[in-house]
């Protein structure tokens, strides 16, 4: 699954980060990866629901704790 969410921080343009689900990423201690050349996310289920479903501050505080990548390796992942 996807979704896209667009923020406007203060004084800055806009940013749309993609956010894609991914099942191997369930369980997963972190909160998910951000590949930053992309600026997609990917995350486990309770990350994903918090993008679809959470306020603002919840999303923008899930954001904040992304682990950042250069580039996302899902085979590397560990369960």
């Amino acid at each position: 699954m996807r979704l896209t969410w667009t923020f406007y921080p203060k004084q800055q343009p806009a940013v749309t980060l993609t956010v894609i689900y991914l099942p191997k990423l369930d369980g997963q201690s972190s909160a998910g990866y951000l590949e930053i050349n992309s600026n997609t996310a990917y995350v486990g289920w309770n990350s994903f629901r918090v993008f679809n479903h959470g306020d603002q501050t919840e999303k923008k505080a899930l954001f904040a704790s992304l682990i950042r990548v250069d580039q996302f390796n899902p085979v590397a992942i560990d369960n």
